[in-house]
């Protein structure tokens, strides 16, 4: 049954999918405490405009989208702090973005390109890929050990936390960054429309076992693990899209959590 576990390519998309679980698993801690998921699916829009733009000028697509998402996360996340509604903004950007990257994929007749970078690859995997995302996800179990306490507590009270001397602004700043890094990377594994549910659904199943969040910075990563083994696996066996099965595993240990839970 597992006989396939012997192909490279399989090999690196299981490696690929491990790396992109701890990494949008730990990120997505923060995110669904300080409730940004809506802000890191359209960074994922934004990331779909930025691909289109490196093909039309025939850039390097990596340097590309993560350059642009980088920049529009730190926009927003600007304005955001000056109080501006992110809400609003978030909504008419991202969908614009989403817009002009199917409009830009259809002129270049890519379609082809457009369903793997809607929905993933993660198959397709190659080692220079799994190189980045090694460099990543170690960034960010760095950044999750020394500053995770930090950025948590400025989800409940940031102008305390700012009174303690912690550079608020920075920590916040740099988990902007990193957190568009980390969807970025995910988009080959995941794809645009999926790679929101990598940073929200392992970190909620988590929240709702836990009452400490600090366990929830390795249950969160253990949940997306299993999720990524299960969905690669019966991508196999059933032969759909792995991507869409991860994510269908993710839920289903969601709502079972949630149905023990309540009962």
């Amino acid at each position: 049954m597992f006989e396939f576990l012997s192909l490279p390519f399989v090999r690196r998309a299981f490696i690929a999918g491990v790396l992109t679980a701890i990494s949008g698993s730990l990120v997505g801690v923060p995110v669904v405490m300080r409730r940004m998921a809506f802000f890191g699916d359209g960074i994922a829009h934004v990331t779909f405009a930025s691909i289109a733009i490196a093909l039309c000028f025939d850039l390097p697509i990596l340097p590309v989208a993560i350059g642009i998402a980088v920049i529009v996360a730190l926009v927003l996340g600007y304005f955001v702090k000056k109080g501006v509604s992110e809400d609003t903004g978030i909504g008419v950007l991202f969908s614009s973005a989403m817009a002009f990257g199917i409009v830009a994929f259809s002129l270049m007749q890519e379609q082809r390109s457009l369903m793997s970078y809607l929905f993933g690859d993660i198959l397709a995997v190659r080692n220079q890929d799994l190189f980045f995302m090694s460099t990543i996800t170690g960034i960010i179990v760095v950044f999750t050990f020394l500053l995770g306490d930090k950025l948590v507590y400025m989800s409940y009270d940031e102008e305390f936390v700012k009174a303690m001397g912690v550079k608020v602004d920075l920590i916040y700043y740099v988990f902007l960054v990193l957190l568009s890094v980390t969807i970025v990377s995910s988009v080959k594994i995941l794809g645009i429309v999926l790679v929101a549910a990598m940073l929200v659904i392992p970190a909620a199943s988590s929240l709702l076992v836990l009452k400490s969040y600090r366990f929830s910075f390795i249950l969160s990563p253990v949940i997306a693990c299993i999720s990524v083994f299960a969905g690669i696996v019966f991508s196999y066996i059933f032969d759909v899209p792995a991507g869409a099965l991860i994510v269908l595993v993710q839920s289903g240990i969601f709502f079972g959590i949630l149905i023990l839970k309540r009962s």
